[in-house]
């Protein structure tokens, strides 16, 4: 039987919590005193002042930095935040030992990674990452590292941004395009087939093999599971890195191939996907 999730305490822990603090001031009014801008203004200055006073508990700071970087409207701002966040992750999730957000467990006979992923609810190549394992192979007594609090994938369109969020804690930051005309619908998802070098199913019905002039998926594909509203929608590698930070795509999530080989490992089936302006 797998193990119960850890519980979050406090609604920081909760992905939707987290990206309603960006999505409030997109309706409110611009400049109105107390309005939601200036309180995720207060906001961002309370989780920074936090994420300082956090001595010597990374995990603390890396939680508190996470809020302020969804309290921080300006991009420009942003940029310093990500460099921090993304060096305290490597710490806290990639470090020697678990965050709160994983358990530790000991390998037995008959073991193997895909099995132990599976019923922690997580990808087996998460668990490879987090132990800096050069392969999946394992040995009876192997103590890992592994996750089990749920994993969120967050996109804020206006920003072509995407973030990662792990137990109320951002673990990766990319940028992305975004689809052109604003074809990306602003709704949630679930992370659903996951493909390495896919074929590409073109709207005209053809099929483009994976290395073919013709297909713009790149290296890897994550579909989302359709909806009654939205179909065939994704995230997915590119060949035209330089449209990154764009509206380019025909509404799915565009990445760099060497960041969305990362971002694979690290998100299982299930997730969840927010996708917010």
């Amino acid at each position: 039987m797998p193990p119960e999730r850890p519980r979050s305490s406090g609604r920081d822990r909760r992905p939707a919590a987290l990206v309603d603090r960006r999505r409030l001031p997109r309706a409110s009014t611009p400049g109105r005193r107390g309005g939601a801008a200036h309180a995720l203004e207060r906001e961002r200055a309370r989780a920074q002042a936090a994420a300082g006073e956090a001595q010597g508990d990374d995990e603390a700071a890396l939680r508190h930095l996470s809020r302020a970087w969804l309290a921080t409207l300006d991009r420009g701002a942003r940029g310093g935040q990500r460099q921090a966040i993304t060096a305290l992750s490597d710490k806290v999730h990639f470090g020697p030992n678990p965050s709160s957000g994983m358990t530790t467990y000991t390998i037995a006979k008959g073991d193997v990674l895909s099995r132990v992923a599976d019923a922690h609810r997580t990808e087996f190549r998460f668990i490879q990452r987090v132990n800096k394992m050069p392969n999946d192979r394992v040995r009876i007594g192997q103590r890992l590292k592994v996750p089990q609090a749920p994993m969120a994938v967050v996109i804020f369109k206006k920003d072509f941004e995407l973030a990662l969020v792990f137990n109320g804690c951002i673990v990766r930051i990319y940028d992305v395009a975004t689809g052109k005309d604003d074809r990306t619908p602003e709704a949630s998802f679930t992370i659903g087939t996951k493909m390495v070098n896919p074929d590409w199913y073109s709207p005209d019905g053809k099929v483009h093999k994976f290395g073919s002039p013709e297909n713009i998926l790149g290296t890897r594909w994550l579909a989302f599971e359709n909806t009654d509203e939205h179909q065939g929608f994704g995230i997915h590698g590119t060949k035209f890195p330089e449209s990154i930070g764009t509206e380019a795509s025909m509404g799915c999530i565009r990445m760099r191939n060497e960041e969305v080989e990362e971002l694979y490992d690290l998100v299982p089936r299930g997730s969840r996907v927010h996708v917010i302006r």
